[in-house]
């Protein structure tokens, strides 16, 4: 039998970035802990390439044992640099069940291509708090049966290609106005309503077959008044384990997150976790001294001999499915090597895209090429200029009409809209762009408050449209003369935001 070190270090997943791969120190101590025995890696930044050489690497010096495991919820592009964006799942919402499916076995077949085994999505989190700073545009919808309806859709979609699916986050992150990337957020909510709405889609997915969960740093205090859900005995055993009769693997989430780090050491932290019943003790803070805490425990018998083998079979449950070696699975399942057809994959993101998108309004101010001068604005902050200068260059290649362009925030004065006014006397429409989005660390969404008066004062009664490439909240209809909602400011919803802008259809093939 392993020893209690080797036995721990299998329960726990750490993080790897390609960005920083090739700086020596960097690699030695990732290795080390590779030789020390953890059970897999959680991927993260870098390029496309270079991040299948570091997979490549880490398996090879592993003895092709680990599991590979990533967030790419709308696809490689949310971590990487490379492979195909596709609509966020708020979008997705919007459209057929039957798309989100697809998006997600398209997204499973990029990743298994570079080595990624587990992604960790979907999220099966319901917006009932409209100012969550997180969930937001990473929810499907504002109703539990449209959640679960999409949330087991991405989880046949992705398993269908061997990669373990993830529904998160377990028993629901939609009704808080915390970031728990920053605190630990409490859910006030009565059993009754839980019970109807947050768990709903949770309990779907189980019933068609996920084969993983991911706990979130939240607190229920009907549950368990002390602890969050992924530290708790009485939400991972009691509820998930006994009352939805999930056998699967279940994992924290990211144990270096603001909401654990604040309360626990990441030894309180990964002993709690285990003890609660979850397998996979994820990116701890410090993974030694998370190693050093179980490798004590499980010696001293407070972490059970049946407990650990509990969440060992489910490790092996996991690598067999998606065929690395372990005892009871040694030959490996061959690793694909089909090319990733990528302007295929490119066209249903963008045919998602144009399904979602919504119009409401002055319609006939569409296509914009009607008008012979625009003056366009994007309302911005320091996280989404990029994707505004994505839009203004497609409608500068797109439109074929005379525009203006200038950049926006929240901050600017009466005065400054004034100011702009004067500069767009000759503009016979007014284009606003409103990009917004929920960002880990960030805190709050941008305050939209001042949204109607800056519009007001920029336009000065021109017709005018607003694109909300993002989030819709905050941008109420008549805020503009016409109000497009894309739900998603990935590149997919942007492009197609800017065809329905010039009246271009999407292409067939």
């Amino acid at each position: 039998m392993a020893s209690p070190e080797r036995r721990a270090a299998q329960l726990v997943m750490i993080r790897a970035d390609a960005a920083h791969w090739s700086d020596p120190s960097y690699r030695q101590n990732i290795e080390r802990l590779l030789d020390r025995g953890v059970g897999g890696v959680g991927v993260f930044l870098g390029g496309l390439d270079e991040t299948a050489s570091m997979i490549e690497d880490l398996q090879r010096r592993a003895g092709r044992r680990l599991i590979i495991a990533a967030d790419y919820e709308h696809g490689l592009p949310m971590r990487l640099d490379g492979g195909i964006a596709f609509p966020r799942a708020m979008a997705l919402g919007r459209g057929l069940p039957s798309t989100t499916e697809h998006v997600a076995l398209l997204i499973a077949e990029e990743a298994r291509a570079i080595g990624v085994h587990w992604n960790w999505a979907p999220v099966a989190d319901i917006n009932s708090n409209p100012r969550n700073p997180i969930v937001n545009t990473r929810s499907f919808g504002e109703t539990a049966e449209l959640v679960a309806e999409h949330a087991a859709a991405y989880v046949r979609g992705t398993q269908s290609r061997d990669v373990l699916a993830c529904v998160k986050h377990v028993p629901g992150h939609g009704d808080t106005h915390v970031d728990s990337h920053r605190d630990l957020p409490t859910i006030d909510l009565d059993p009754a309503t839980a019970n109807a709405r947050e768990f709903a889609p949770f309990r779907h997915c189980i019933s068609q077959g996920v084969r993983t969960l991911m706990m979130g740093h939240i607190r229920v205090p009907f549950l368990d008044a002390n602890n969050p859900a992924s530290l708790s005995v009485a939400v991972v055993t009691d509820l998930v384990r006994k009352q939805w009769g999930f056998e699967g693997l279940i994992t924290t989430d990211a144990l270096d997150m603001g909401a654990i780090t604040s309360r626990y050491t990441s030894a309180q932290s990964a002993v709690m976790a285990v003890h609660a019943g979850v397998d996979v003790v994820l990116m701890p803070e410090n993974p030694d001294e998370a190693i050093d805490a179980l490798a004590v425990a499980i010696g001293s018998g407070e972490i059970s001999d049946e407990r650990l083998r509990e969440s060992e079979a489910r490790w092996d449950a996991a690598r067999a499915f998606v065929g690395v070696r372990t005892t009871s699975a040694p030959k490996e399942r061959p690793r694909p090597t089909e090319t990733i057809d990528q302007n295929a994959h490119a066209l249903v993101a963008l045919r998602a895209a144009d399904a979602a998108i919504h119009v409401v309004g002055d319609a006939s101010l569409l296509p914009i090429t009607a008008a012979r001068h625009i003056a366009a604005f994007a309302i911005v902050d320091d996280h989404s200029v990029e994707s505004a200068t994505t839009w203004f260059n497609a409608i500068a290649q797109g439109a074929e009409v005379n525009v203006d362009f200038g950049y926006v925030d929240m901050s600017i004065t009466d005065d400054e809209c004034a100011s702009l006014a004067d500069g767009i006397t000759d503009a016979e429409l007014v284009l606003f762009g409103v990009f917004g989005k929920a960002v880990a660390y960030r805190g709050e969404l941008g305050d939209s408050q001042r949204l109607p008066t800056v519009l007001e004062l920029i336009s000065r009664a021109k017709p005018s449209i607003l694109v909300a490439c993002g989030s819709p909240y905050g941008v109420d209809p008549g805020v503009a003369s016409a109000v497009v909602y894309t739900y998603s400011d990935t590149l997919p919803s942007i492009a197609a935001s800017v065809l329905r802008l010039i009246g271009r259809a999407v292409p067939e093939n």
